[in-house]
């Protein structure tokens, strides 16, 4: 990786390494299984909350008038969501 300051001409370079995880920036299987995982995550929580997934970007709308019961929405969906970003 190089790292180019605007306010200089020096430049950092990183030595080269293993990738030990993940998959390397502009390959077309990360994206893939990105998409394959998070498409999961809405059977989990539908019944709960409404999902909206869009690209790599994730929101949850949860609503109710019930403070109670929106409370307790709430931490069943983290609960959920918690459970589901340990399996994947």
């Amino acid at each position: 990786m190089e790292i180019k300051s605007p306010n200089s001409t020096q430049n950092l370079v990183s030595d080269w390494g293993i990738l030990q995880h993940g998959f390397p920036k502009r390959s077309i299987l990360g994206p893939l299984l990105f998409l394959v995982y998070i498409n999961d995550l809405p059977l989990r929580i539908n019944f709960l909350a409404e999902p909206i997934l869009f690209a790599d970007d994730t929101s949850v709308i949860i609503f109710n008038r019930d403070y109670i019961v929106f409370s307790t929405t709430v931490n069943l969906v983290l609960a959920c969501m918690t459970e589901w970003f340990s399996a994947n």
